[in-house]
């Protein structure tokens, strides 16, 4: 088989080495925050274990969310049959379709992220890294988008979506910025493949800062998440009890 020297070659043998398992564990860790200049920011952290299979698609997610004060709620989320069930701490069950934003916006799925990425993949910078430069990094960069416009970029549509929560609370809280005022200082994404093991995903991260207009300056909007892979994952995801 020929080597992949484009973005959209690669990204099709990383699709085909992470089809060929049953399913992946990965290790999830990430930040949200909003800050005014001159402010401590406030938001949240969160790490994971995310099981996923293919055959059938499942996701177990069982991890941590920790607040700007220091609080700690734990986080469980399922997607079996294509519909997501969420739990955070003592709350009831949410559950909903994958297309449901509030259920989106709380799954971490590498490979299903690597499937939406294939729609884009023409624009991301391939270089090489690793030991002798033989692994390989696909990044796709952006900036400068007002929140409108991004929300029509496919490369961008998720973080224009997941700013949107945010957003809510600050319009609640005062902040009257319209979304043609928002704007995008910067966005990341980056895949790492392993070339010895048929280019499969090592990592994965997604991070973009939206600036928000507000009492003449701005208020950052940041997220910050990271996928590590850490091998495959035999085992079977089913839905715990009382998450119907």
């Amino acid at each position: 088989m020929p080597k992949p020297k484009t973005a959209v070659q690669f990204v099709a043998r990383a699709r085909q080495a992470m089809g060929a398992e049953k399913g992946w564990t990965f290790a999830v860790s990430g930040s949200e925050s909003a800050a005014v200049q001159g402010q401590a920011p406030s938001g949240a952290g969160y790490a994971a274990t995310v099981h996923r299979t293919n055959d059938p698609e499942a996701v177990e997610q069982k991890g941590t969310i920790t607040t700007s004060k220091g609080e700690n709620k734990p986080e469980l989320v399922y997607v079996v049959g294509g519909i997501g069930h969420v739990k955070e701490g003592a709350e009831e069950w949410k559950k909903g379709a994958l297309s449901d934003p509030g259920i989106a916006d709380v799954v971490e799925d590498p490979v299903a992220a690597l499937e939406a990425f294939a729609a884009y993949a023409k624009s991301a910078e391939v270089s090489r890294v690793g030991a002798g430069g033989a692994d390989v990094r696909l990044r796709v960069t952006g900036s400068g988008w007002t929140l409108p416009d991004a929300r029509k970029r496919p490369a961008l549509k998720k973080a224009a979506r997941e700013v949107e929560p945010t957003l809510a609370q600050l319009r609640k809280a005062g902040v009257t910025a319209t979304d043609s005022q928002v704007t995008l200082k910067s966005f990341v994404e980056t895949w790492d493949l392993d070339a010895a093991q048929g280019y499969r995903v090592t990592s994965h991260r997604f991070a973009f800062t939206f600036l928000v207009p507000y009492r003449g300056g701005d208020i950052r909007v940041s997220q910050d998440v990271r996928a590590e892979n850490r091998g495959v994952y035999s085992g079977s995801v089913a839905l715990p009890s009382g998450a119907e």
